[in-house]
């Protein structure tokens, strides 16, 4: 009987260095077995429901993402359902011609374990590869546990960060592929075929809550005008060679800088799998001629400290993925046990007003609701404004950080689940970090990242931006509220930082 493989597409849209489409492409010519790549729109994906928040930007730029991808193979089977089923149904279907293998990159989620142990339980071959996490999963500290802050685990996987090997491109073309003519519910390569199979509804569910976007919205995003909109791994590739030639080796003074916005906008490629980490590192290495493995952490090299501090990035993607992949109620459980259940957020009719008015980039904060506002036009985001708007939203306007984890989950095109989880946390002072509680400054982050009003001027305009308005919560007595939240007001040394 002969052997089907079939890559399992997910979110790895590249020919280099993807372990998967590389195995299966070997396997395929090594045992002479039929080669097929294989996309699930799954349910989830396609009805646009309020509690699964795969939002509008996410179905978008999927839908122009698969076509790009799909024409590098001679054949590609796009299919609409669930992942498990699909494959059960496969088998059975084949049963008296083939045997099923998957080849498959690994992911971080429970959700995707579970559909690979009911794929498994039907007697499929699963093969599962590192990917996301090129970092060992099981790293722990000296003393046996895992790690829960940054720097000490940075430093244990740098050097098998920077030691991970690169995969050379998949040979797609050495394999026969598979007839997949008789295999149901093939959808056309095409943007518009595989749009239409998206609602094109903009919802979002929080604390039991439902907010229909499109109402409570000004903008409706247009993606395709974006200077950091891109959707092969081409012109990832491409981008990166560029901003590493041009702009990297002063990543660290000018990152946070809101009127340059000078970052690398590597993050759309790195969530959707255009490019992995590994890739960047060995453009890196190569380009400076340097292998970056013995770094003195209290004498970084003048000329070194831009490209130590965009590898150190790289390595804090890592380090949240590691941390959801050990603690999978992170989505919805504070990392600090002390904070779980005993911050006194604002009532939930008064989170809602508030929160409405952060979306629509209304609490009178210039700089937030300029980052809102590009936030909602665009999918997009400074990575300076992200912790600002975080902050406030927590600190200053009292309102649950889930809340706007979840609002970002339905708004970015670069949407990477474990960051993004890591980025409210850490913004809501509930995460994986042991300094003390962070409350941002609106005002002095302004004057400090955006000094020529360059920034906000661009997404509020002129008028908008001169206009006179008063925030919803002055931000010292906001100061002074968020003391009191987080059970802080009657220490007589508060461990807050200002910024």
């Amino acid at each position: 009987m002969k052997e089907l493989c079939i890559y399992w597409t997910r979110r790895d849209f590249r020919l280099n260095d993807n372990p998967a489409l590389f195995e299966c492409t070997k396997h395929c010519k090594k045992e002479a077995a039929d080669f097929l790549p294989v996309f699930i729109l799954e349910d989830y994906m396609t009805k646009a429901e309020a509690g699964f928040q795969f939002g509008y930007a996410s179905r978008y730029l999927l839908s122009k993402i698969i076509p790009e991808f799909y024409k590098k193979f001679k054949k590609f089977h796009i299919t609409k359902g669930k992942g498990a089923e699909f494959f059960i149904n496969l088998q059975k279907k084949l049963k008296e011609t083939h045997t099923v293998s998957i080849f498959v990159n690994d992911d971080i989620y429970i959700d995707f374990h579970k559909q690979i142990k009911k794929i498994q339980s039907h007697g499929i071959k699963c093969n599962v590869f590192n990917d996301q996490l090129t970092i060992p999963k099981d790293t722990k500290t000296s003393t046996g546990s895992y790690y829960s802050v940054f720097t000490p685990f940075k430093k244990n996987v740098w050097q098998d960060f920077m030691n991970a090997s690169v995969l050379p491109q998949a040979k797609i073309n050495d394999v026969k592929y598979f007839n997949d003519t008789e295999l149901p519910h093939k959808i056309e390569p095409k943007f518009e075929s595989i749009w239409k199979m998206f609602s094109k509804k903009r919802i979002l569910q929080v604390d039991g809550f439902e907010i229909d976007l499109d109402q409570e919205l000004e903008y409706k995003q247009d993606f395709d005008k974006l200077d950091n909109f891109y959707y092969t791994e081409e012109e990832c590739l491409k981008r990166f060679q560029k901003y590493l030639k041009s702009e990297l080796s002063n990543y660290k003074e000018n990152r946070d800088s809101l009127e340059k916005d000078q970052t690398s906008k590597m993050s759309l490629g790195l969530a959707w799998g255009l490019i992995s980490a590994r890739t960047l590192k060995k453009e890196i290495t190569s380009y400076y001629k340097n292998d970056f493995n013995n770094i003195n952490w209290f004498n970084i090299n003048q000329k070194d400290t831009g490209v130590v501090h965009f590898l150190t990035e790289l390595i804090w993607r890592e380090f949240y993925k590691y941390l959801m992949f050990h603690n999978p109620k992170l989505m919805h459980q504070e990392f600090q046990e002390k904070f779980r259940g005993r911050i006194k957020w604002v009532s939930k009719k008064e989170s809602i007003k508030r929160f409405t008015a952060w979306i629509q980039g209304k609490t009178g904060y210039k700089v937030v609701d300029a980052a809102m506002t590009q936030l909602a036009k665009t999918g997009w985001m400074h990575n300076r404004s992200r912790m600002i708007v975080a902050s406030v939203l927590t600190k200053n306007l009292g309102v649950d950080w889930r809340w706007g984890q979840e609002y970002f989950r339905a708004m970015l095109l670069d949407l990477d689940e474990a960051s993004n989880n890591g980025g409210w946390q850490w913004g809501a002072s509930v995460g994986a970090d042991p300094k003390p509680i962070r409350i941002f400054n609106p005002y002095l982050q302004a004057k400090n990242y955006d000094p020529n009003n360059i920034y906000q001027t661009k997404w509020l305009g002129k008028d908008g931006f001169l206009s006179e308005t008063k925030p919803l919560i002055e931000h010292a007595k906001a100061r002074n509220e968020a003391l009191n939240r987080y059970g802080l007001s009657s220490q007589k040394h508060i461990p807050v930082r200002d910024y």
